[in-house]
């Protein structure tokens, strides 16, 4: 099996600091992609949060909290072992799980806003997804997640992280052809972490930090919902 290693969060501060403060190199957003793919499906996300509850939990527990079958549930769970996110340990007929704090660390602490940075502009175009609680943004709605999981996706974020670009600009920053990042563009726009703002000739396009912040918290309130659950033993 093979495990992606992740950071301690003291080094996860210093290796990957937030998007809005500098871009990922590439091999940094190819190691952290698997990451984010991960957690972007449904299933795998309500997962996470269930070991993330409680100090560790019996795949028995986990299995009868799902409507589908327990193949299904033993896929999910090798996913996030293979992508560091959970450890496991078999004890006689049953498999115990425990969430990696340290991941969990690393994707919040690489989502969240500098909060030393000057406040940005904020579109004036409405964003529908300002009001919309972490919840929404992440555990109903994992696009946020599912798409930082693309690199070319991942650099485009992080590009428009330092101000609004039009395509123009993310072409020639990303090396990537038009229609890709026209594409890219449209997906992010469709899942609230891009909005678009025409001026004169020019579209804009404006990173929403409501999107990558809920995102950030909600991972974040997983790893202190895991903290305090240390010792939350459940019986079987």
């Amino acid at each position: 099996m093979s495990v992606l290693p992740v950071l301690d969060a003291a080094a996860a501060q210093g290796c990957c600091p937030p998007l809005s403060v500098q871009p990922l190199a590439p091999e940094v957003a190819g190691e952290l992609a698997p990451l984010f793919k991960a957690l972007g499906d449904p299933v795998r996300l309500r997962l996470l949060s269930l070991i993330a509850s409680t100090t560790e939990v019996c795949v028995c527990d986990l299995t009868d909290a799902f409507d589908v079958t327990g193949a299904t549930i033993s896929h999910h769970l090798r996913v996030l072992r293979e992508t560091g996110m959970v450890g496991c340990e078999r004890r006689g007929t049953w498999v115990y799980y425990w969430v990696r704090q340290e991941a969990l660390d690393l994707l919040g602490n690489l989502l969240t806003s500098n909060t030393d940075a000057p406040p940005r502009t904020v579109s004036a175009a409405p964003d529908t997804h300002s009001d919309l609680n972490q919840d929404t943004l992440i555990s109903a709605n994992p696009d946020v997640v599912r798409l930082l999981a693309d690199p070319l996706r991942a650099k485009i974020v992080q590009i428009l992280a330092d101000g609004p670009a039009t395509t123009s600009h993310l072409v020639t920053d990303t090396g990537a052809k038009q229609p890709n990042v026209s594409g890219h563009l449209k997906l992010l726009r469709e899942a609230g972490v891009v909005t678009a703002e025409p001026r004169g000739r020019f579209t804009y396009y404006r990173l929403s930090p409501d999107a990558l912040q809920g995102a950030a918290l909600h991972l974040a309130d997983l790893a202190a919902q895991a903290r305090t659950h240390s010792q939350n033993f459940k019986t079987c």
